[in-house]
């Protein structure tokens, strides 16, 4: 077997890692809808949790796709480009919406008024909304590579 099928391996391994681990958190969001309750301290730690590992999931994707652009001089290819366009364009988007669901999740181990506030102020179905948009383009990107 050759390298460029063990990294397309590997690429999958950690998309899958990512997309059950970061779905814990997702869930745990969704189940929050931004109150508080009595399960709220751990869901929040739940989704703190998760992130140790949906982070290496992330990131062995990201490696190995851009290591099999390498190996398989793909880089000329827009779809590729499009595929890091939408990357960093959802990492960026979901980062400024997840924003104030990680200061709840900070604001875990304080008072309740203030995790009240900031758990306020999350909107877990605009997070869900782009990450699923997200990930449907590149999906179709990497499928049907269409330009």
């Amino acid at each position: 077997m050759n390298l460029y099928l063990w990294l397309k391996f590997l690429h999958i391994v950690g998309l899958a890692v990512f997309l059950l681990a970061h779905g814990v958190s997702g869930g745990a969001a969704l189940a929050l809808r931004g109150q508080l309750s009595a399960d709220s301290r751990r869901l929040l730690r739940l989704s703190q949790v998760s992130s140790f590992v949906a982070n290496p999931g992330l990131l062995l994707v990201i490696v190995t796709g851009v290591w099999m652009a390498f190996a398989g001089s793909l880089w000329g290819r827009v779809w590729v480009w499009a595929t890091v366009v939408v990357l960093v364009a959802v990492l960026a988007v979901m980062g400024y919406v997840a924003r104030p669901y990680y200061m709840a999740r900070d604001a875990a181990a304080g008072p309740d008024d203030v995790l009240a506030e900031r758990l306020g102020r999350t909107q877990p179905m605009l997070a869900v909304s782009v990450g699923l948009a997200g990930l449907l383009v590149l999906l179709a990107l990497m499928v049907f590579k269409p330009f």
